[in-house]
């Protein structure tokens, strides 16, 4: 079976959350069916694409070359220099990964909606 990464914008996120606290099947049993999809999760649509057709890369691990592709991708602009920058500044943990590129990348003037595509790409381990 083949797993599929699926990002959604956040009031998506917010509902299907609410949802799956609820729990109940009415049964009284409180079991659940289990999901056999992957979601990886995203608050922003990247501008030129369909999320749904962008693939997270984990900066730590990839190549630039690599996190320049997912940029292109994903329709930022100046692909490779980002994607240069971002390469620079790591290693990133997914706690930190959104500070710090905001801090790094805001040295350059980035806009926040090409901050935001590069951060809906980039998905640390």
């Amino acid at each position: 079976m083949t797993k599929k990464i699926v990002q959604f914008g956040l009031p998506v996120l917010i509902a299907a959350g609410l949802l799956a606290g609820c729990g109940s099947n009415g049964s009284g049993t409180g079991s659940s069916a289990s999901p056999t999809t992957s979601v990886v999760a995203s608050s922003t649509m990247p501008p030129g694409g369909s999320a749904a057709n962008v693939a997270q890369v984990d900066p730590n691990t990839a190549s630039e070359s690599q996190i320049q592709a997912a940029f292109e991708a994903a329709g930022v602009s100046n692909a490779g220099k980002w994607a240069k920058e971002v390469t620079e500044y790591g290693p990133y943990s997914p706690d930190t990964i959104s500070d710090t590129l905001t801090k790094e990348l805001g040295k350059y003037g980035i806009d926040q909606q090409t901050l935001d595509a590069i951060l809906s790409v980039l998905a640390p381990q």
